[in-house]
């Protein structure tokens, strides 16, 4: 999606890269707490012989808005995991820009889907305060995390949704030249 930002009308290109570089400032904040709590951990643990107190609670709403986040920018740069060898079957440019398409219109409807299932689960734990579901010793409500997946999925939706607009918006032969152009630029920085 990244390649074909330039494409999108300037009011909505300046919004999406305000939301990719407040993602991206969360998740590299945020990143770094998990090694550090963990060096606390064993610091506590076997130095000072203590504990440190009930830092699993608060570091699974940290992971979980991280791993949602990182998900939403995977999806924004296309970065998924994939094993689509059609790439070294054909050069058809039109073949190659419409399986794209495919996979993407794909991969959005399964997002709508668990997007809805997000939705879902965050109504039902609004609809339960003020009984909420909290954690053990913090009390930290599980309705944080659960946010988490309810915007990541939206994030990975949203920009699934804008590839696909994208997409249809240059036409095969622009992609063709922005994929070969990617290409060129891995094969020579050695990312091959």
């Amino acid at each position: 999606m990244i390649l074909f930002e330039d494409a999108l009308p300037p009011g909505l290109r300046g919004l999406v890269r305000l939301m990719i570089r407040i993602k991206t400032v969360l998740v590299v904040v945020s990143l770094p707490l998990l090694p550090i709590t963990f060096f606390g951990v064993v610091f506590f643990r076997y130095i000072l012989e203590r504990d440190l107190f009930a830092y699993e609670e608060w570091l699974l709403p940290i992971c979980f808005w991280i791993y949602f986040l990182g998900s939403a920018l995977g999806t924004y740069h296309d970065k998924q995991i994939n094993a689509d060898l059609l790439d070294a079957i054909t050069e058809n440019h039109t073949v190659l820009w419409l399986r794209k398409i495919a996979i993407t219109v794909i991969e959005l409807g399964i997002t709508l889907v668990v997007l809805y299932w997000a939705y879902l689960m965050l109504a039902n734990e609004i609809a339960d305060y003020p009984r909420w579901k909290t954690t053990i010793a913090l009390k930290i409500p599980f309705f944080i995390p659960r946010v988490a997946i309810f915007v990541g999925f939206f994030f990975m939706a949203f920009y699934s949704a804008l590839a696909i607009y994208l997409m249809l918006k240059v036409g095969p032969d622009r992609y063709a030249e922005t994929r070969d152009a990617t290409k060129q630029v891995n094969i020579d920085a050695g990312n091959t």
